[in-house]
């Protein structure tokens, strides 16, 4: 776990500030034959960039996840940063942009 330095107040017995990672996660349907190829690279790059944290959600599988981050194609890839949305990658975005993600992610 990382910490945060506590500043001069904090006393020993106080919980530390819990650091939160990156996520990326892509939204896909089996369907297409364009999500399953993105779905592949995801997968290749998520191995190139073990440390940053990767989701994939089937929207066939799950149809209510996509509206919490207000999805309307497959697929499309979100980077988040302590829980917000930093970037959108659409359906038509190359590899090239996918891997500047994933390094946005890892740093």
């Amino acid at each position: 776990m990382k910490t945060f330095w506590k500043g001069f107040n904090a006393s020993k017995d106080s919980p530390p500030v819990r650091y939160k990672k990156h996520m990326i996660i892509l939204y896909w349907s089996p369907d297409d034959a364009e999500g399953v190829k993105v779905r592949d690279s995801f997968n290749k790059l998520s191995i190139r960039y073990p440390t940053v944290t990767v989701k994939t959600v089937n929207i066939k599988k799950d149809p209510l996840k996509p509206t919490r981050h207000k999805v309307l194609a497959s697929p499309t890839i979100i980077l988040l940063k302590d829980g917000r949305e930093v970037e959108r990658l659409a359906s038509k975005d190359g590899v090239l942009l996918l891997e500047n993600l994933f390094r946005k992610a890892y740093l």
